[in-house]
């Protein structure tokens, strides 16, 4: 008790002891320019790592803040991994009316708290608040009150790897404006520098998305994510330094976007350059680190939303280790790869080497000069930035290179089958003509022979079938004027269709029911004798309802052909410039089948005034043994098989042909 009851009472004597002469303000200023108050400021480094309490703070020694050691380049040595800075500024206000107000500015720093000499927490600020917008930022608010003299207690809390530079300086409102809009003005050029090398990285990010949507190569997925992430990691560069406004702050030591980048970059060049296939040692060092990185990143994802998880700083100073042993693996791998494309990896690999290790290794201090200039060097992630964009371009050059190569191998390829193809095809056709020329020799040959067989067998096959005899002597008289003609093609086309014909009625004749698909065959290969016979005048269409099972359906043998032969001659005949006949099959139910046969003629009207004595003959002949097979089928069978002849007529009376409607029972 008597321990803590001295130090109350000397802790008056060590503040005399550290202060150094107050700023001092006579109400508040109109300042237009901002004050700089470091030689009325005193510091205390406080590099335990650990929360201590304000009365153990106002204990420590405060120095003078001339004596602290500042740089834009290296962080403060520390085994900690959080650095926490105080600051004692004294405010004397002379004025006796006035309270003195006045803005505190330290520069950007994660996390500012202002204290009040009894330890009373007055406020809170920094960039580690989102959203960080430039033009919102306030800095600390200071507040006197008239003929008082009031000590402030600032604590600047950062993290080692991303330590700003602390600079006290006294702001009004208008001066802190100002001092906004020409660090803004001042920052112009970096941002539309930034901009670019982000836009950069976008659009050859999106070029290899595209190209791997087309070709679904995994070397294009690598460099799409391995650009995308470069890319959106120029962009949170931006957002943190020049306070933009996006809810992408800075919350750990890391960026959560350095370990996506290694980790597909190194995915990229391995598949590029098949490093599996002809380094698996190396490889496997590679899959190794791979898996570091992936723990780095997930360790990076939770300390971004979650703040540091670890306390020692040796954890986060040695991150950057395997980002160097992956660098150089893979210079190695590429120098000793016999990959046509290791050049432009090569070069790209050297340019990121150059622009950001160089400055970042060789700890460049540009302190003087013009302003804009020291904007960029002051910015390590901008040159870090750039020579992502100059790697980045030049692995696209590979991919171009790649794709080039691709393509003269192809049409090499393409260009050596279709000679081989053409040689083939030359020796093949040679072949088959000769085949085909002693064939024809043969087929003259045979031709007549075959002739007088079928002519024999035809005469028989049409009274079985009781076909129209007509029917079957004006096939044969157009056979034999073929062949008088010499034409043997249509001879032959002809005689094997009619010799077709005859032997599926031959086969259906010895059956009571036929297959549809038998029956609209043979009826197929009438249509089509009588289309050549009458130099295709006449046309026949023949549409059947794909739902329906032609092999399954069956119906009574040549059933439908005297319907097309009676519309060809009483109802095409007539006209000058033929017609069309037109037969259609559907299945309105599953136990019978509708069937239609429709032509354009003159009707029957017209027929019967023509009085045609060959028309009268094949009507008496074919519809009247078809409708005697109906009739017996019905008495046969106990079915209701119906034909039902309709006259088509025109609005203006004009006859338009003759439509007959069977109703089958299947």
């Amino acid at each position: 008790m008597k321990y803590w009851l001295l130090l109350l009472l000397g802790w008056p004597l060590l503040v005399e002891a550290q202060h150094v002469a107050p700023v001092q303000l006579n109400g508040t200023p109109n300042w237009t320019k901002p004050l700089d108050i470091a030689s009325h400021t005193l510091f205390y480094d406080d590099l335990s790592g650990l929360p201590q309490p304000f009365p153990v703070i106002r204990r420590k020694e405060f120095l003078p803040f001339a004596q602290k050691q500042q740089t834009y380049r290296k962080p403060p040595q520390s085994t900690v991994s959080t650095i926490v800075t105080w600051l004692v500024v004294r405010v004397q206000n002379t004025s006796s009316v006035q309270t003195a107000e006045t803005l505190l500015d330290v520069g950007g720093h994660g996390q500012i708290d202002l204290y009040t000499e009894q330890g009373i927490h007055v406020q809170q600020t920094g960039i580690y608040f989102l959203p960080y917008n430039i033009e919102q930022w306030r800095p600390v608010r200071l507040r006197v009150g008239p003929l008082q003299t009031t000590t402030f207690f600032v604590k600047i809390t950062d993290f080692v790897r991303v330590v700003a530079p602390i600079v006290p300086m006294l702001h009004t409102p208008l001066s802190l404006k100002l001092m906004i809009a020409d660090r803004s003005h001042l920052m112009r050029w970096l941002f539309l520098a930034m901009a670019m090398i982000a836009a950069g990285l976008f659009i050859m990010s999106l070029f290899a998305a595209t190209q791997y949507y087309f070709n679904r190569d995994l070397v294009f997925l690598y460099y799409t994510i391995f650009c995308f992430a470069a890319s959106f990691s120029v962009v949170w560069n931006m957002n943190f330094a020049l306070g933009l406004g996006l809810p992408l702050q800075m919350h750990s030591t890391n960026q959560p976007f350095s370990f996506i980048i290694s980790f597909f970059y190194i995915l990229f060049v391995a598949r590029f350059i098949d490093l599996p296939i002809h380094s698996p040692k190396t490889w496997t060092l590679l899959r190794a680190l791979l898996i570091v990185f992936a723990i780095q990143e997930a360790l990076a994802l939770y300390e971004y939303a979650n703040g540091l998880m670890f306390r020692v700083n040796w954890v986060y100073q040695g991150q950057e280790l395997p980002f160097l042993v992956a660098g150089i693996v893979v210079f190695i791998a590429l120098l000793r790869s016999k990959s046509p494309f290791r050049g432009y990896l090569l070069v790209g690999i050297i340019c990121l080497w150059l622009i950001s290790y160089f400055v970042l290794f060789l700890d460049v201090r540009i302190m003087t000069g013009n302003s804009s200039i020291l904007v960029f060097a002051r910015f390590l992630p901008f040159f870090f930035s750039l020579g992502m964009l100059f790697e980045s371009f030049f692995f696209l050059l590979a991919l171009a290179y790649r794709n080039r190569l691709v393509e003269i191998e192809k049409n090499q390829m393409q260009g050596r089958y279709t000679q081989q193809l053409e040689e083939q095809l030359t020796i093949r056709t040679q072949e088959i003509e000769a085949k085909n020329q002693l064939l024809e020799d043969r087929r003259i040959q045979q031709l007549q022979t075959e002739f007088e067989h079928k002519l024999a067998d035809t005469e028989m096959t049409a009274l079985r079938a009781q076909m129209n005899p007509h029917f079957i002597f004006n096939c044969l008289n157009s056979i034999k004027l073929y062949t008088l003609q010499n034409d043997t093609d249509k001879a032959s086309d002809y005689l094997t269709k009619f010799s077709r014909l005859i032997r599926l009625v031959l086969e259906n004749s010895r059956a009571d029911r036929i297959s549809l698909q038998n029956e609209l065959e043979a009826l197929q290969l009438y249509s089509d004798l009588e289309a050549m016979r009458f130099k295709q005048k006449v046309r026949v269409s023949i549409r059947v309802d794909p739902n329906i099972d032609q092999q399954e359906a069956t119906i009574p043998p040549l059933l439908l052909q005297p319907y097309v032969e009676n519309a060809i001659w009483h109802g095409l005949m007539h006209k000058m410039e033929g017609g069309t006949v037109t037969v259609e099959v559907t299945q309105p139910t599953d136990t019978y089948l509708h069937v239609e046969v429709t032509d354009d003629g003159v009707g029957r009207a017209r027929a019967s005034e023509l009085k045609s004595k060959s028309a009268g003959n094949q009507k008496s002949f074919g519809m009247q043994v078809t409708a005697d097979r109906i009739r017996m089928i019905n008495e046969l069978y106990n079915t209701q098989t119906q034909a039902q002849i309709f006259d088509l007529i025109a609005p203006d009376g004009e006859p338009l042909g003759t439509k007959v409607v069977l109703e089958i029972p299947v």
